[in-house]
């Protein structure tokens, strides 16, 4: 009698470690960008396996012992729920505060050799909006041979779209600048002004740029 009962409490403490693993696993999964539809068969799959368990979990004892079926429901499914839940909640909020890195998704207009006055415009486009974009913009000799002039490079950065417009930055290569894009925005447009000495001739790249709130 008392293997019987321990028993059927294996076989429900299977179900409910199956169960968090896998919704749990499934839950993470789904927020990194995963397939829902995989994640719900996954779940249907095991939900069903449960399902098929419960006449064994529910079987009464030869001796009348009561069947574990009730305090499997008020106990073993609510520490299921939340040992998914919370988790699962935890990742996503890390993962959506987390910056997003565009550095590579930045496309620069302007044709090199750059020189004292001219302005390339930078532009980007994203799936995962924030409010704040913050790129660094780095300047290297066009000629190698040629006299070193970068450290005389000067930036002005300027929003050109969006409710962020109208934003000014001033600072130099390597220096990061921060422009308030508003909730929503998926495009982002920026002009670089460069001011150098005369005849020094430079290439403009996007060092870093990244999407945060």
């Amino acid at each position: 009698m008392r293997e019987a009962a321990a028993g059927a409490w294996a076989i429900t403490l299977l179900l409910l470690a199956d169960l968090v693993t896998v919704l749990g696993a499934g839950a993470i999964w789904l927020a990194l960008g995963g397939d829902p539809a995989v994640v719900g068969v996954t779940a249907a799959a095991l939900l069903a396996f449960a399902a098929a368990m419960l006449p064994l979990i529910a079987r009464r004892g030869p001796d009348g012992q009561p069947p574990l079926w009730p305090p499997f429901v008020l106990v073993v499914i609510p520490l299921a729920v939340l040992a998914v839940g919370v988790p699962a909640l935890g990742t996503w909020m890390f993962l959506d505060s987390r910056p997003v890195d565009v550095t590579r998704r930045v496309t620069l207009d302007g044709t090199p050799p750059l020189v004292n006055g001219d302005t390339v415009v930078a532009t980007m486009r994203t799936d995962d909006p924030r409010s704040r974009l913050t790129i660094a913009f780095d300047v290297a000799p066009h000629d190698p041979a040629a006299p070193v002039c970068v450290p005389t490079v000067r930036l002005t950065v300027t929003s050109e779209a969006g409710p962020g417009r109208d934003q000014v930055r001033k600072g130099v290569p390597g220096d990061e600048f921060s422009f308030t894009l508003g909730r929503g925005a998926r495009e982002v447009e920026l002009s670089v002004l460069l001011e150098a000495e005369a005849g020094c001739e430079v290439n403009l790249s996007v060092a870093s740029a990244y999407l945060d709130d």
